[in-house]
């Protein structure tokens, strides 16, 4: 293992004394906010879309659709890729402004894929059925056989940070407690996914999230938060560390999504005791920041006018912002104009400019999207 790590051959040694002398006596409790539909009965990834609902997915049956669902677990859109395959996928993470959102199909439990693969979409809005995705293909730098070491090269867990996607094992081999971490371009293409750390969890690793402001980094377990702060760049491991034990009966966990700096909300697989969505306070490890808790935007509404749209578009909050970003994306999802405010309510968009036709629009406050929706210009 030692000769694994270049840039640190040693954090693997220090990993194992910190699993040693970790207080397991901290502990943290789920509070059940619902049930996931039963077309989600194997969900394996979480991403939040910023306006009081979640994304999620299958593992596996080749099932190539995506479900939206509320706070409390209830369908609200669906979502075919088209073209795609389900081998496996694991996990989902969107980009920092959620101009994309990436899933995983990466599950690998026997090692022996060469099919590895991640989709990336234009982020959905509330009128999309279908879409057809861009693809990374990829490699692992350090994966010479197949199949290799049960579980060595089998990704349950990625984010993306500062332009980057970022991918975790579940395990390493014999050793059941590593995760490794690879870094990958975010592009579309064939791709190689280079080894750059490593960190011993004591567990096996199912789901990774970045806080939204970007100061926080979460890996989950069946049993275990492991929350990582004060780090610099993406040397994750390089920060503080607490591992958090999760309260309750052992479930299948394998989805968790930041809904604020220091709030998560995590899913189960049914397995005759899950197929839930539980919400966790990380106000003790975490410290608040300004960004807007997920609360104040489900209680905040905006309304857009007029649609269709001629001249210029206008944008009415139901209460003031610290800052206010309007995007627009034509029918390809490409953005053609973007505007901030500070200090806003009332906001207008000239689009005398743009071509008549079908467009979308992103509204941003504080920081999280408030509302993203399909707009006619004529």
């Amino acid at each position: 293992m030692g000769n694994m790590l270049s840039k640190n051959p040693f954090r693997i040694l220090i990993g194992l004394a910190l699993c040693l002398t970790i207080n397991t006596s901290q502990a943290i409790t789920a509070t059940l906010k619902g049930s996931l539909p039963s077309s989600v009965g194997e969900c394996s990834g979480l991403d939040f879309n910023g306006n009081a609902s979640f994304w999620t997915h299958n593992d596996g049956f080749g099932d190539n659709r995506l479900y939206k669902v509320g706070m409390t677990g209830s369908l609200q859109q669906t979502i075919t890729l088209t073209g795609a395959t389900n081998f496996d996928w694991e996990d989902l993470t969107h980009d920092v402004n959620r101009d994309h959102l990436f899933i995983g199909d990466f599950g690998n439990n026997d090692c022996d894929r060469t099919n590895l693969r991640i989709y990336k979409i234009p982020y959905p809005n509330s009128s999309t059925t279908t879409v057809t995705p861009e693809i990374i293909e990829f490699t692992f730098s350090d994966q010479t056989d197949f199949p290799s070491a049960w579980m060595n090269f089998d990704v349950e867990a990625f984010l993306h940070f500062n332009g980057r996607l970022y991918l975790f094992t579940k395990a390493d081999g014999s050793a059941i407690g590593y995760t490794k971490m690879y870094s990958l371009s975010e592009n579309a293409g064939t791709k190689v996914a280079n080894l750059v750390d490593s960190f011993y969890t004591n567990d096996r690793t199912t789901a990774a999230d970045v806080s939204p402001s970007g100061d926080a980094m979460i890996l989950m377990s069946n049993s275990h938060i492991h929350i990582f702060k004060n780090f610099s760049g993406s040397d994750f491991f390089g920060g503080d560390h607490t591992q958090v034990n999760i309260s309750g009966g052992w479930t299948q966990k394998e989805a968790v999504a930041f809904t604020s700096d220091n709030e998560i909300y995590i899913a189960d697989e049914d397995n005759g005791n899950g197929n839930n969505v539980y919400y966790l306070s990380l106000s003790n490890y975490i410290a608040a920041s300004t960004t807007t808790a997920v609360n104040e935007v489900e209680n905040s509404s905006a309304n857009v006018y007029p649609n269709p749209a001629t001249e210029i578009i206008h944008f009415d909050l139901s209460k003031q912002f610290n800052s206010v970003t309007v995007q627009l994306y034509d029918i390809t999802g490409k953005m053609v104009a973007t505007s901030s405010f500070s200090k806003a309510q009332e906001m207008v968009m000239d689009i005398n400019k743009f071509s008549p036709g079908i467009y979308f629009y992103k509204l941003i406050t504080d920081g999280r999207l408030l509302k993203t929706e399909r707009i006619v210009l004529q």
